[in-house]
């Protein structure tokens, strides 16, 4: 998923600008989680986000113009010890997620990216695992500025 996120930083690097102007700082989101605003609609955003979604083992999907979800399945090992550590089920195999989604606000456009790991429960539902990855965060950081966002 480094290699992944790493790569959308590199394309958009080379076809964007910098941001221009401030925008007050936000309380910090949980893990996983982080938001960036943009003076514009940042489609080429959330074309590259699809396009990376690409390959065995991952689903990609596009509910809106504004979202993009990409679901990739973790190696035998890591699935087999998310299933035991967190009561999971065979039937419905864990994933890593990562998703872009995006809302219009009054100044711009506010976008919100997420890394989770879900897990599909034996009695239904799903636990969403947050866990802080420094490296990882900074990569999808520097994503989001890459492409024209301004970090909340």
């Amino acid at each position: 998923m480094r290699k992944t996120v790493a790569f959308v930083a590199l394309i958009v690097a080379g076809c964007t600008q910098g941001p221009t102007s401030g925008v007050a700082p936000a309380p910090s989101p949980p893990a996983g989680l982080q938001r960036a605003f943009f003076d514009t609609y940042p489609a080429g955003l959330f074309e590259l986000a699809a396009d990376v979604c690409d390959g065995p083992a991952r689903t990609l999907s596009r509910p809106r113009r504004n979202q993009v979800f990409c679901a990739a399945l973790p190696d035998p090992n890591a699935a087999a010890a998310l299933i035991l550590g967190y009561d999971g089920t065979v039937q419905d195999l864990p994933t890593f997620v990562t998703a872009f989604s995006g809302e219009s606000t009054a100044q711009g456009y506010l976008v919100t990216a997420d890394l989770y790991i879900r897990v599909p429960q034996r009695q239904g539902g799903a636990v969403l695992l947050r866990l802080p990855d420094p490296e990882v965060q900074a990569e999808v950081a520097r994503v989001l500025q890459a492409a024209g966002g301004r970090l909340l």
